[in-house]
């Protein structure tokens, strides 16, 4: 998988740009503010179909135009975002699609931002949101079953709050939910074996320190106790008027040495930690799609020190394409071929 060209249309400060990128590096070299960070969050959109900096499509539409355009070229097809007053048209090989579930992860881009060391303190909510997205880019099934089960979610926890609980209503609403649960589960245990098969010989690649690193999936129970725990946990559900037990309250722990992370890790052990998860995001793409995703590093570079950062180029001189932002390259050694783009 490979972007080849972007063109933004009256996106963020781009009014009518285009980027070519080439197989492998990438690096968009200029100053603060100049929109190197916009291009890949043009690339996250086409990912995602949503920003990763605002919840307001509108607000990436730049001052005083009505709408903005995206079309990524990349190695197989042509993808293409609209959004205007009339919301947001999503197009692959100019053929309108219209289930937002249909575009997600078609072309798929792995994101490294400065702020993602916020994950490890962050609500077990936001964590199970960045997961979510990066399993439902690679499984349509695990998609649709969020999404069903979020909409049950709403209605179960609308009835609990109901003077009088149709207990018929809400026992056909848990007989509902059990397929996805099970799908949710199944998809968050396979992720996590995955990322902890890769994700300490990363660290050490990139820290030059042998942590034992790993995730732990703290799951609502066991698949084959999806239905007795429904059936267990109801009464507590009716008394308290909301749903107790479900994979919305799953939760993900980092661990290094056997301690809960944020306990004993610095700062640049953090974002090392979460530069090795991010990597093994790549093979877990991999695994389930044959197909390596695009990886963006915003601004890495200037956060690691003069090692880390040449552990980490001679690491992304693997098979995949890598787009990185950077305001300059000096201290930077480059070993091997790279397309420089002035921003």
């Amino acid at each position: 998988m490979l972007v080849k060209k972007v063109k933004l249309n009256n996106f963020r400060n781009y009014q009518n740009d285009e980027f070519e990128f080439l197989p492998h590096l990438n690096i968009l070299l200029g100053p603060n503010g100049k929109g190197k960070t916009n291009i890949l969050e043009s690339l996250i959109f086409i990912s995602n179909t949503k920003s990763f900096r605002t919840l307001n499509d509108k607000d990436l539409i730049k001052k005083d135009e009505d709408y903005l355009r995206i079309i990524c070229q990349s190695d197989t097809n042509e993808y293409k975002a609209v959004v205007n007053k009339d919301g947001k048209h999503l197009y692959i090989n100019n053929i309108p699609i219209k289930k937002t579930s249909e575009f997600i992860g078609e072309l798929n881009c792995i994101l490294f931002k400065p702020s993602d060391v916020e994950l490890f303190n962050q609500s077990p909510k936001e964590r199970r949101r960045i997961f979510d997205i990066e399993i439902g880019k690679v499984s349509k099934e695990y998609l649709n079953a969020i999404l069903e089960y979020n909409l049950l979610l709403k209605d179960k926890n609308r009835l609990l709050k109901e003077n009088n609980i149709d207990e018929i209503y809400l026992n056909l609403i848990n007989e509902r939910m059990i397929p996805n649960i099970i799908e949710i589960i199944k998809g968050r245990k396979e992720f996590i074996e995955v990322i902890n098969y890769y994700i300490n010989d990363y660290y050490l690649k990139i820290s030059g320190e042998n942590r034992n690193i790993k995730v732990i999936y703290k799951k609502c129970c066991e698949i084959d106790d999806v239905e007795n725990s429904l059936k267990k946990n109801q009464e507590k559900d009716i008394y308290y008027h909301y749903a107790s037990f479900g994979p919305h309250h799953d939760d993900f722990e980092f661990m290094m040495d056997d301690y809960e992370l944020t306990s004993i890790a610095s700062q640049g052990q953090k974002r090392m930690t979460l530069i090795a998860f991010k990597l093994a995001i790549l093979k877990y793409v991999y695994h389930k799609t044959k197909q390596m995703p695009i990886l963006l590093l915003d601004d890495i570079l200037s956060e690691l020190d003069v090692k880390n950062r040449e552990r980490l180029l001679d690491v992304i001189n693997e098979d995949f394409q890598v787009i990185i932002t950077s305001t300059d390259l000096l201290g930077i050694d480059v070993k091997r071929e790279y397309n420089l783009i002035r921003v």
